[in-house]
């Protein structure tokens, strides 16, 4: 299961880079994008895309929407939300999006993740599925590896080499060549087994008609429910206490220890980091800050409060908003990406705001110099780390700073800033 689960990141991850990577000579931004047939590689960027007829090398594509009915001498890599390739594939094929239906036969390997995947023809080589619902409808040449919460093989498939199979409910029928290694919380077998085949699940039933060749060895809590009519080379039944799908936890002891060490050191030295940067980058505008808490200090924490309340919200309206561009779409794993560094940022601000707060005894002088200010952050951020390694006191007060920081610096904004005084290393005020 690792390795199905590191193949599909490292899949998704590849095409995503390497999408305009080499040299190519049709290459569309759109859209709504039509090719019919190119002696060229296809690469595109578009909303909805559809390819037909014959394609004389590779193509790649990232779109909410694609369908592809064509010859292709390459490969073929796509991510998006809706995709349907039929026809057939020269190469390898990877697909990766919410829906995926693949109707082509493919000479090479094949790989598929997404929410849901129905695939049906030939695939010479490997077959890799990683989805929430598989469908699998095909002649594989190689191994097979599938996964998902649901998966089910049809009586007309056929499996060359060896199939590692997990998923929550598990329906196996067909012919199955190699040897097959199964683990679920329910599995139902219907199919012809040429080899061992090695069960470990919940509930395991053994339909009328099934046949294994080899061993079927099953290792279960509940016994297996087998149906006339079944044959087996040999059979091996041991009670092992299972839970795939958690029905039940009452043997389970967990021994989980938070990881302290990780909250109590590298958050509050990120966090204090940040902050410095910030002082040294932007003085006045760390200065406004402060000076906005001082001011309103049950304010600013209430407002941070809101803000981070709704901070989903506004991801995803700025992802629906984003998508709807070309540029957009290339916008959101950035903006991903930062929303965490700049959580961190606001901890930096509360913890600035905070040491303003305490360290500076007059009340008249918004600022503090940057050696003053500094000292009152690190204490301020020492403090933050011992009450981390006491594990719930820790989150605490890292939502408290994260409050008063972002809460204050959304007062600032559109606030006129009052200039700071010269920064000098004595920090005097």
């Amino acid at each position: 299961m690792n390795n199905i689960t590191m193949k599909t990141w490292v899949m998704v991850g590849g095409l995503a880079i390497s999408l305009f990577a080499g040299a190519a000579s049709a290459q569309v931004i759109g859209g709504d994008v039509e090719i019919d047939g190119s002696n060229h590689d296809v690469i595109f960027l578009g909303g909805e895309m559809n390819v037909r007829g014959q394609v004389n090398g590779d193509i790649k594509g990232v779109a909410g929407s694609v369908r592809v009915n064509a010859d292709v001498t390459g490969s073929v890599q796509l991510v998006g939300g809706e995709i349907d390739v039929a026809g057939s594939v020269g190469g390898d094929i990877d697909l990766a999006g919410g829906e995926v239906v693949s109707r082509a036969n493919v000479t090479g390997d094949a790989n598929f993740a997404g929410g849901e995947s129905r695939i049906s023809g030939t695939i010479g080589g490997m077959l890799n599925a990683a989805s929430g619902h598989v469908e699998i409808d095909s002649q594989v040449g190689g191994d097979a590896k599938m996964a998902g919460g649901f998966v089910e093989t049809s009586s007309a498939s056929r499996f060359a080499g060896a199939a590692e199979i997990v998923g929550g409910e598990v329906h196996l029928s067909g012919e199955f060549t190699g040897p097959v290694d199964i683990e679920g919380g329910e599995i139902h077998l219907a199919g012809i087994f040429l080899d061992d085949v090695e069960i470990m699940a919940e509930e395991v039933y053994i339909l009328d008609g099934t046949q294994v060749a080899g061993e079927l060895r099953i290792r279960s809590p509940h016994e297996p429910v087998v149906a006339d009519g079944t044959r087996f080379g040999s059979y091996d039944y041991e009670y092992r206490q299972f839970n795939f799908g958690a029905k039940d936890w009452d043997h389970i002891d967990f021994d989980f220890d938070a990881p302290t060490g990780v909250f109590g050191l590298f958050i509050p030295g990120a966090v204090f980091l940040l902050a410095v940067m910030a002082l040294l980058v932007a003085p006045n505008g760390v200065a406004s800050v402060a000076a906005r808490f001082r001011d309103r200090p049950v304010v600013g924490g209430f407002f941070g409060f809101i803000g981070f309340a709704l901070s989903p919200v506004f991801l995803i309206i700025m992802t629906i908003l984003l998508a709807i561009t070309v540029v957009g779409i290339l916008l959101i794993p950035i903006m991903w990406l930062i929303f965490w560094p700049f959580m961190l940022l606001c901890m930096g601000f509360g913890a600035v705001a905070v040491g303003d707060m305490i360290f500076n005894r007059k009340p008249d002088e918004k600022t503090m110099g940057l050696g003053m200010r500094l000292l009152s952050t690190f204490c301020v951020v020492a403090v933050f780390a011992a009450f981390g390694a006491i594990g719930g006191l820790g989150f605490l007060a890292g939502f408290l700073l994260l409050f008063i920081g972002l809460g204050s610096w959304m007062m600032s904004l559109g606030k006129r800033r009052e200039p700071a005084p010269a920064m000098t290393a004595q920090g005097t005020s």
